[in-house]
């Protein structure tokens, strides 16, 4: 600093000692006093030297005025900012723009952190000449972990939203007329995410309501918009692509206090999936209403044009196959308008050389017959009859391909689970209803071939009498029950007791509400049941109808399908997850209490960080050799081994021996943690730290008093003098604690001037249970 440098004298107004240190004018000095009392004042020379530091600075700080005068700026500044330059670039942003903004974290005497918002000015002198820097600031920590927590929670929904892909939200400010929305509501009404984001009138997405929906949806946003409160309705969209979606929207409009539309945001639900499986539910029902089609319908052409419609395709059909494989004979088939319908024999082979071979797994689904290896060189016989996407269910019998069951669309297709979940129960109904009225129109052969796709589907089905209570059982169903050929079946004798107790009422329940239903009497379960002559536990999903007749249920016509191991296979994903979860916070957790021991003892960051790296290394060691034995035991040699293999330089130098013995993983991570601790010190103070020094690692079993014994012994010998610690670290305590814990002994470490001694005895155990820390990281 120049001219105005001079130290003020005791004339001051507050006395010096006081409050604050400076070499800056009089003047300046008062001013800075008397108006900014609460804020933390800090002025420096142009070299950042601290030439002014008040009380609020001492009190925010913990520095004294004594201590930092003369003491460079950058000291209150994170290591971090520090390396970056963030000290001299708030100098530079000062000079060239009159100020520069301090809005960061900033360090503490005692070496914590805080946040500080303030400003950096250049001071000058009465000439205009700069002298120096001035800091002023406050604590903002409080305020800033409040933003950070706020962004947080922010995020936390937002990351809920996303996880949510059917969900969008929208915001819709009347006074400005913008609606600010994010990307899955702007795609759901085919306007552009970026534009809807910045705010687009309402008029923009009434053009992406169906335009046999939009006068019911803006006569409903009115009545809203008058009245005020909740919002709610179902209608269709239209995407870019022209896709249509159905979406259930739902909000709320604010009125202000003379009762006019002010803001008025929701969200909205893609529940198209949820509408097609109404549409699919709503086909089942069709499928069993025999008075909507009459009663000389042909139900396998029932079935195929309820496919056909509900899943919006080009064509349903099916078809025979020849002895050879060689040629399907177009027997049944629905079209959508304008398709011309497929007839006569096919050449399979022409549609794809492999495709035959790919028809034999009984389900083939390809979404696009031009890329799909198994349709691809037969492209140009799916493109000229129009079909570019199918699935095909095909039966076998007698050891070859009888019938073919087909569905193309006129495009490439994506077939969800669900969808071939639905084909199959459609079938399963066809082929029920089928059996049924086949005797009466005398259509055997229709009625083998449903049977066939039926068999495909792995569907069994009884017939129900409610009045006489008899029931008849396919053959499948029969496997299902466990129910032998020559057993006679009653609800009550021989279905009912059957059924797990704890499912019993829950099944009764849904059949007695089915058949008392005005409309749709049908019912949908799940549930467990023992074979009648296997006795063995099983899993069933059964979807029944119920048959009226003046008004009353006289039967229950129901398809059976065994799902024990699909409910098997839940099962276990469900204890995969819990057992992954376990694990997972038993390892953070170690991890956690490794990181909070290691780096509260350390000297240093960086001496902490690199102590914390080596013993994760080592208890990464551990998991290695447990993950090998699905955590259960490991023997003691290879957790030596592994563990040691990380300090290489000893070489020949460090050896070991004896038998093998297991021990559980609590004992195999204790002791690999222990071991890295040993081989550390002996590195650093001991028998590692010279040219000349060994270390042996015994152990052996001995007879205890009421089971067999382990002793464990590392001994240290041709190093420097052994001298006994003044205090005990970490690492010792890891060794003596965590170890006597974990193996149930005593773990003794004689500190004898020829070289360290750590012996453990503990009598053998052999306890899978991990759940427990290691003794020595759970303790503060």
């Amino acid at each position: 600093m120049t001219r105005e440098n001079a130290r003020l004298g005791t004339s001051a107004a507050p006395p010096l000692d006081a409050s604050l240190h400076t070499t800056l004018p009089v003047a300046v000095y008062e001013t800075l006093l008397t108006t900014v009392a609460d804020y933390a004042l800090i002025a420096t020379d142009g070299d950042g030297r601290v030439t002014l530091w008040n009380q609020a600075a001492t009190d925010v700080f913990g520095w004294s005025a004594e201590r930092m005068l003369g003491r460079s700026v950058a000291d209150i500044f994170t290591p971090d900012d520090r390396a970056a330059g963030r000290v001299e670039e708030e100098m530079v942003t000062a000079i060239r723009e009159g100020r520069a903004a301090d809005n960061r974290w900033l360090l503490r005497a005692d070496g914590t952190t805080f946040f500080a918002r303030g400003e950096l000015v250049p001071l000058r002198d009465a000439s205009g000449f700069q002298i120096g820097f001035l800091k002023i600031l406050r604590d903002r920590t409080d305020e800033e972990i409040s933003r950070l927590e706020l962004a947080a929670s922010r995020e936390r929904l937002q990351f809920a939203l996303d996880a949510c892909a059917l969900i969008g939200t929208w915001d819709w400010l009347l006074p400005q007329d913008l609606i600010y929305a994010d990307a899955r509501f702007a795609n759901l009404y085919g306007v552009d995410e970026t534009r809807a984001a910045g705010g687009l009138p309402i008029e923009a997405y009434l053009h992406g309501i169906h335009r046999d929906d939009q006068a019911r949806v803006g006569a409903a946003i009115e009545a809203t918009l008058a009245s005020g409160g909740e919002f709610a309705a179902e209608y269709r969209t239209v995407r870019t692509d022209g896709a249509v979606r159905w979406v259930h929207a739902r909000g709320r409009c604010f009125l202000n206090d003379a009762g006019r539309p002010v803001r008025f945001p929701g969200a909205v639900v893609d529940i198209t999936h949820d509408k097609l499986r109404e549409r699919r539910q709503d086909a089942l029902l069709r499928l069993g209403d025999e008075g909507e089609f009459g009663e000389a319908i042909d139900y396998t052409l029932k079935a195929l044009h309820l496919l056909g419609e509900t899943l919006e395709i080009g064509r349903v059909g099916y078809a025979t196959v020849d002895p050879t494989e060689t040629y399907a004979t177009i027997v049944g088939e629905w079209t959508a308008p304008g398709l011309e319908p497929l007839s006569g024999r096919k050449r399979i082979a022409d549609f794809g050389s492999s495709l035959v071979e790919a028809l034999q797994t009984g389900l083939t689904v390809i979404e696009d017959v031009r890329t799909d290896p198994i349709t691809h060189d037969g492209s140009q016989a799916w493109q000229a009859i129009g079909s570019l996407s199918m699935i095909n269910l095909s039966v076998r019998e007698g050891g070859r391909l009888q019938v073919i069951l087909y569905l193309h669309h006129t495009s490439p297709r994506i077939w969800p689970s669900d969808e071939i979940g639905f084909i199959r129960e459609v079938l399963n109904r066809a082929w029920t209803y089928s059996r049924r009225r086949t005797a009466e129109r005398s259509l055997i052969e229709t009625e083998a071939r449903l049977r066939l796709a039926h068999e495909a589907a792995e569907i069994g089905s009884f017939d129900y009498d409610l009045e006489t209570g008899d029931m008849v059982c396919d053959a499948r169903c029969r496997e299902i029950f466990g129910l032998g050929v020559d057993v006679a079946v009653t609800y009550a004798q021989t279905l009912r007791p059957l059924i797990h107790p704890n499912d019993l009422d829950r099944v009764q329940g849904a059949v007695r509400r089915a058949m008392k239903a005005p409309t749709e009497r049908s019912f949908d379960l799940v549930f467990r049941m023992s074979g009648h002559d296997d006795g063995r536990a099983r899993t069933v999903h059964a979807s029944g109808q119920c048959v009226v007749a003046d008004g009353a249920a006289v039967r229950i016509v129901c398809a059976v399908r065994d799902v024990t191991k699909a409910k098997e296979a839940e099962e276990r994903q469900a204890l995969l997850t819990r057992e992954l979860q376990h694990r997972v916070k038993n390892t953070l957790a170690m991890v956690n209490a490794l990181a909070n021991q290691t780096m509260r003892r350390a000297a240093s960051a960086q001496d902490g960080l690199a102590a914390f790296s080596a013993r994760l290394i080592a208890l990464g060691h551990a998991h290695d050799i447990l993950t090998q034995t699905s955590w259960t035991s490991a023997p003691i040699e290879a957790i030596v081994s592994q563990t040691l293999a990380t300090h290489g330089d000893g070489g020949e130098r460090i050896a070991w021996s004896g038998p093998d013995i297991r021990l559980t993983a609590r004992q195999s991570l204790a002791l690999a943690l222990a071991l890295h601790e040993l081989a550390t010190n002996a590195a650093k103070y001991g028998a590692l730290s010279n040219e000349t020094g060994r270390v042996r690692i015994a152990w052996r079993i001995g007879l205890g008093a009421a089971r067999e014994s382990l002793r464990f012994e590392w001994c240290e010998s041709g190093g420097p003098p052994v001298v006994a610690p003044d205090r005990k670290g970490f690492g010792s305590r890891l060794i003596e604690q965590s170890l006597a814990a974990e193996f149930g002994g005593e773990v003794v470490v004689s500190y004898d001037p020829a070289g360290l001694l750590c012996t453990i005895e503990a009598d053998l155990q052999l306890d899978p249970e991990d759940a427990v820390l290691p003794s020595a990281l759970g303790e503060g």
